[in-house]
């Protein structure tokens, strides 16, 4: 059974939205991850710096644009908290871009047959 052109053309452009919505979710994705990867180092750092530091040492959390004096022990708890957040939503954003890398992989190999498809029934160009 032949697919009339009209049909095809519009199977062929639903495919390229699909494609172009995915890439972009992919990239939204990536862009996620990469924040939490930044989030996560930057608490490792300040732990790492935190440890450094005495036990006796005020120190203070920023909240807006004032800081609030809080133990060091709950900075570092807190900091630990975020740092173990950061690592499970990371793991999260790879499960989804797997996700989206197999959809636009899916996606892209349908529209391939598709277009080898239609070059196969036009037939040879004279």
């Amino acid at each position: 059974m032949a697919m009339t052109q009209e049909l095809a053309q519009r199977i062929v452009q639903e495919i390229q939205d699909k494609m172009a919505e995915t890439s972009r979710q992919l990239h939204m994705v990536r862009a996620q991850l990469g924040a939490r990867d930044r989030e996560k180092r930057v608490a490792e750092l300040t732990i790492k710096e935190l440890s450094a530091v005495g036990p006796g040492v005020s120190a203070y959390r920023a909240v807006g644009k004032m800081f609030i004096q809080e133990p060091l022990e709950g900075l570092v708890k807190e900091l630990d908290t975020r740092k173990t957040e950061c690592e499970r939503e990371a793991k999260n954003f790879e499960r989804a871009a797997g996700k989206l890398e197999r959809d636009l992989t899916d996606t892209q190999n349908t529209w391939k047959d598709i277009m080898h498809h239609n070059r196969s029934q036009a037939g040879p160009a004279e």
